[in-house]
């Protein structure tokens, strides 16, 4: 494993994260979910101090799509659960409601005293996976081809060994 450089001085552990004092992460998170309702409380005061409503239909899609699914039985939904369709529509549904999600709070988050420390830490971290991240990719790339240049008549697990490597 050369190239990677893990650097415990700093309390941080690379697969597990920071190692720091969990009371004080749990601190953390409590400041942060109060940051959040926060935010969401601003949100609803917004929506209901706003003029302009929204154009409304007869019945709202989320309410159909609700009034539907409770009425079917748990073998009934646990059989649309299971279609490929629906998986794939809820996936995107799910993934643009986080988005919209984040990127209603994030310049919350931003702006925050901790967020911008977690971020920061965050930031850090991104940087040193991907440098470890790379390394491992291109020390797999020469190990392949090497083993296509010059050991192409044996099998990879052959190769494997012979170089004395894992699978």
């Amino acid at each position: 494993m050369s190239g990677i450089n893990f650097n415990f001085n700093r309390g941080v552990d690379p697969l597990l994260g920071p190692t720091a004092d969990y009371k004080a992460h749990l601190a953390e998170l409590e400041s942060a979910q109060a940051a959040i309702e926060q935010q969401r409380q601003a949100i609803m005061r917004m929506a209901q101090t706003e003029q302009v409503e929204p154009q409304k239909t007869a019945t709202p899609i989320w309410d159909e799509i609700d009034m539907i699914t409770a009425n079917m039985s748990a073998a009934e939904f646990q059989s649309m659960e299971a279609d490929e369709n629906y998986k794939a529509s809820l996936e995107a549904l799910m993934a643009y409601v986080g988005a919209v999600q984040l990127q209603m709070i994030r310049p919350k988050i931003e702006q925050s005293e901790e967020g911008k420390k977690l971020l920061e830490q965050h930031l850090t971290n991104v940087k040193f996976l991907r440098k470890a991240a790379s390394a491992e990719v291109d020390k797999k790339m020469s190990d392949f081809e090497d083993y296509t240049k010059n050991y192409s008549h044996m099998s990879w697990d052959e190769y494997q060994k012979t170089k004395g490597g894992k699978k």
